[in-house]
């Protein structure tokens, strides 16, 4: 999963237009979908009671974006396409699970417990002795290799890379994950055949194959994936990879039964998979009309049958394109029930706030794991650290405390979010609450500005503090930068007061707007990778396991590590020693949270970027809907669809 980092670089946007009307919580007759329709009454004689007519079917109604090119988990289009988003909504009715993430931790779904290395159930560290030529997990690269003589290596009981050794032949003692995951059992697939520890296996050789276009970055450090029994799986990760994340390596299964016939290639076009997968989940798909919606009908093996699950007899996903307007008008008007995150740019954010205020709609909202960041760019390409504007941290530090995060929270976003004081969400179970964080305090940065030798000689606001006695700055430098971002969402906006704020302390911004694909090109040609920016704004995501290394000295770009993620140049010893203990794993002992809590502390006091909020992750609904729930990290804001209700099966 921290392979995503690297795969997705920007989110863009497709405009597909649909003509289907559908009402809200049932289905006009005049349109061609197979629900069973409610008979007509019977007249009978005033003597006979008539027989009670059973209830009409209960329809949800959940309006998408764009339409999902692909539901095959291991396809192009699934993986890495625009409709991303749309695929993982629709997909969670049909597969429930195999875990969920709630709260920046993982749960299980089909799964008994998750593995706990701590609480010693169900994982376990094993010391192995590996030889010459076998493969083992790379400390310096965290690649997977061949180990020869000469090269880096962690030793058992090691958990930082201050110990690491240099293999010299022979035997050399390591240790390596074991885990055992146990499905629930009886569990059978929505067409009534068995769901076993060996459609997981299958699974896992799908992703494994070469044909299958995915990243390889779990297979290959992965050492065994095999079926004990019917329920039980066993992952064992190559020698070295402690892997932070192990309670979540079990592979979501695929049914071998209908499956297991075609090739790898073959599965990539395959309607079983791309159009047609069958799960375990609360809905089957029974009808995709291309470009207006897909029907799904109740699982009847669904395995959370006993408890009337799911609320909904049938589920309806249409694809609206991206007029917000429309899309907010079709919720008013009852034909949509539900409108996705897809739906609802952050330009929409004053017409939703004013309607739910007015009592036309319901929001469920929370500050999601995508972070807006304003990073710095400490050691420009082709220049010395020393000559560059925000060398030094005092100046950091200094125009951090001009700008009014709060105000960007409260005004621009409504409230929808929070201000992080570093770089994790203040949400996440690992955040570091005794922080020094930067408070907004104009009157302080002033004096800081004039104390580092940025002197306003004029008094005047309409120009930049201009250096004398700056270290590393040539005197008459004007304190003058320029920011890049892209020009979508509220970006414009929260620009716009950046440029105030900072014009209060005598600095001096130049907003420049970019395309995604040019902000984000890889080093050297890119603006901001190849190290040639002032300072940018974008988004970055929060994880399970803090992605540190986005600030680590073993990730700025270069021509020997082209595609690295600290484009900030930031390099701290003590830092990349906490994140390379962060790295190499394993996530729960004292020695991991001890390297956590001090990399937040050396972040929040250096400031290579400057956090500024957390975009919110929104859904509207109608009032008479209950039981939505919006996560931080939950693939898809729809991660517990089975239990939506709506009327009076809805309690306050």
């Amino acid at each position: 999963m921290r392979s995503a980092l690297h795969d997705i670089q920007a989110f863009l946007f497709v405009l597909i237009a649909v003509g289907l009307v559908f009402a809200a919580c049932s289905v006009p007759t005049e349109v061609d979908i197979p629900l069973t329709l409610v008979p007509s009454p019977i007249e009978v004689p005033t003597d006979i009671a008539p027989t009670p007519e059973p209830p009409p079917p209960k329809t949800l109604i959940v309006c998408l974006n764009q339409e999902p090119t692909s539901l095959y988990l291991y396809s192009d289009a699934y993986l890495y396409g625009s409709a991303n988003r749309e695929s993982n909504a629709v997909l969670q009715a049909i597969y429930d699970g195999p875990i969920d993430i709630i709260n920046y931790e993982f749960h299980p779904v089909i799964l008994q417990e998750l593995p706990d290395l701590a609480g010693g159930k169900n994982a376990m560290l094993e010391e192995v002795t590996i030889l010459e030529g076998d493969v083992y997990l790379n400390p310096v690269t965290l690649q997977p290799e061949v180990l020869t003589p000469g090269k880096p290596y962690l030793p058992a009981g090691c958990e930082g890379s201050e110990c690491i050794q240099t293999y010299q032949g022979g035997e050399a003692i390591v240790q390596r994950l074991v885990v055992d995951f146990h499905l629930l059992p009886e569990l059978t697939w929505s067409d009534g055949e068995p769901l076993t520890a060996a459609d997981s296996v299958f699974s896992y050789e799908l992703d494994l194959h070469g044909d299958t276009p995915t990243t390889k970055y779990l297979v290959d450090r992965t050492y065994t994936y095999q079926a004990l029994d019917e329920v039980t799986v066993r992952w064992t990760g190559i020698p070295g990879f402690l892997d932070t994340e192990y309670a979540a390596n079990f592979w979501s299964p695929l049914p071998a039964h209908i499956l297991e016939g075609y090739t790898p290639a073959e599965l990539l076009a395959a309607e079983e998979v791309n159009a047609r997968p069958i799960g375990w989940g609360p809905y089957v798909i029974q009808e995709w009309k291309a470009g207006d919606h897909i029907l799904l009908a109740v699982n009847p093996n669904y395995y959370r049958a006993s408890e009337d699950l799911p609320n909904f007899d049938f589920l309806i996903f249409r694809f609206l394109g991206s007029d917000v307007i429309s899309a907010v008008q079709q919720l008013l008007t009852g034909e949509c029930d539900l409108l996705d995150e897809s739906l609802l740019p952050d330009e929409a954010l004053p017409t939703l706030i004013e309607l739910e205020e007015t009592g036309k709609l319901e929001l469920a909202w929370v500050p999601g794991a995508e972070m807006e960041r304003l990073d710095f760019n400490l050691a420009p390409a082709g220049q010395s650290a020393e000559n560059a504007l925000f060398a030094d941290v005092r100046t950091r530090r200094a125009i951090a405390s001009c700008i009014d995060r709060q105000s960007v929270v409260d005004e621009i976003l409504f409230g929808l979010s929070a201000v992080p004081d570093t770089y994790i969400s203040p949400f996440h179970p690992h955040h570091q609450t005794e922080l020094d964080s930067i408070q907004y305090d104009v009157s302080a940065a002033q004096e800081m500005l004039q104390e580092i030798g940025w002197r306003d000689d004029d008094g005047s606001p309409e120009t930049p503090r201009v250096a004398t006695g700056v270290p590393g700055i040539h005197s008459g430098t004007p304190l003058a930068f320029t920011y890049l971002t892209t020009g979508d969402g509220i970006r414009q906006t929260v620009a716009e007061a950046l440029k105030v704020d900072l014009a209060q302390c005598g600095v001096e911004m130049t907003v420049e707007f970019y395309n995604p694909d040019v902000i984000t090109a890889p080093w050297p040609e890119g603006p901001v990778f190849g190290r040639g920016f002032d300072a940018v704004v974008w988004s970055w995501p929060d994880w399970i396991s803090p992605l540190c290394e986005m600030f680590a000295g073993r990730e700025i770009p270069s021509n020997e590590y082209p595609y690295g993620s600290n484009a900030s140049a930031f390099d701290n010893q003590d830092y990349n020693l906490a994140c390379d203990t962060i790295l190499l794993g394993p996530a729960g002992s004292q020695t991991y949270l001890e390297a956590v809590r001090q990399t937040q502390e050396i972040f929040t006091n250096q400031l290579p970027a400057l956090p500024l909020y957390l975009k919110p992750r929104i859904v509207a609904y109608t009032e008479d809907m209950c039981g939505i729930e919006v996560d931080p990290l939950a693939f898809s804001a729809f991660w517990n669809l089975e239990m939506y209700n709506s009327g009076n099966e809805c309690s306050d």
